[in-house]
């Protein structure tokens, strides 16, 4: 199994309760757009708009992870964040603060592959936040 294989089913073990509230002619898998706006939010975006130009300009680095002829506009993500259900959404987080800021080698694979798509150090990523 490829590590963006490997990955993407670590990835959806968390992720796979979420239900997809779209058409089911929908382009982008679910699965897919959720891994964008992780790894987008990882590397600073914010907002839709950013999650769309992430997955455009960084189409090489996420292919070793998901699969997509073109990238998601900012409508679609827009869209898709607008009809999650935050709190089946808010579920599969929960597992995810849990992961300690340990050793680079002691992170899951996907934490690892997530640094790699910014083009550098996710700095201070992995810090819990303080309120």
């Amino acid at each position: 199994m490829s590590e963006g294989a490997t990955a993407i089913s670590c990835l959806e073990s968390y992720f796979g309760a979420v239900p997809d509230p779209r058409a089911p002619n929908a382009t982008h898998r679910l699965g897919d757009l959720i891994v964008m706006m992780i790894a987008a939010s990882l590397c600073g975006a914010s907002n839709a708009t950013e999650f769309a130009l992430f997955a455009q300009e960084r189409k090489q680095a996420l292919s070793r992870l998901i699969d997509y002829d073109a990238a998601p506009s900012h409508d679609t993500f827009s869209r898709l964040l607008r009809l999650l259900d935050p709190e089946a959404f808010g579920r599969a987080f929960a597992p995810l603060p849990q992961l300690s800021p340990e050793p680079a080698e002691r992170r899951p694979r996907w934490c690892r592959l997530t640094a790699r798509l910014c083009g550098g150090p996710t700095r201070r990523a992995w810090q819990p936040v303080r309120r």
